[in-house]
């Protein structure tokens, strides 16, 4: 859980639980695969559980922080979108369908990562996925079958290649990340 950093965005830091780490390669990419049950403050009880199945992508090098997802992933948290400092979430083309939110540290950055086509290829894979340094974290709802998590890979992969050559060889200053 360190590797999505404090407080192990956007999952909370009430005692979330991880089990069944896989690691397997995806197009390419060392990939990190987890079921989590995330402890948020809500609902019914003094806390309540969400659950999720992640994959973790190591990406070629570091990135601003940047976070898109449907926004049903991430409502129920009651976390902000990004760790402190991070901005302010922005919802994308209201009226889409499903509602999206997207946040970044960096407003250029994210202007030339998150095109209709990520946005879109996010919306249809119903994912969420943040940027965190060097690695890509995305999410989707229910503990679900490995072969539905390593579909999830596939698309965060699908996505980096998405991103412009340009964003891999920024100035190192600009790619600080909170």
């Amino acid at each position: 859980m360190k590797a999505f950093g404090p407080p192990a965005h956007p999952f909370g830091k009430r005692g979330n639980h991880v089990k069944h780490v896989l690691e397997g390669r995806v197009r390419g990419y060392e990939t990190t695969f987890f079921h989590l049950a995330a402890v948020h403050e809500g609902g019914r009880h003094p806390s309540d559980v969400s659950r999720y199945s992640v994959a973790v992508l190591p990406l070629p090098g570091a990135l601003p922080a940047t976070e898109v997802s449907v926004a049903s992933l991430v409502r129920w948290l009651g976390t902000e979108p990004l760790p402190p400092r991070a901005g302010t979430a922005v919802h994308l083309l209201p009226g889409r369908k499903p509602r999206m939110v997207a946040c970044s540290v960096d407003p250029d950055f994210a202007g030339l990562i998150l095109t209709e086509r990520v946005v879109r290829m996010t919306a249809d894979a119903k994912m969420g996925w943040r940027l965190h340094g060097d690695h890509m974290i995305g999410w989707i709802k229910e503990h679900k079958p490995y072969q539905r998590i390593i579909g999830l890979a596939e698309v965060m992969a699908d996505i980096v290649g998405e991103f412009p050559v340009s964003v891999w060889s920024r100035d190192s200053a600009e790619q600080e990340h909170y």
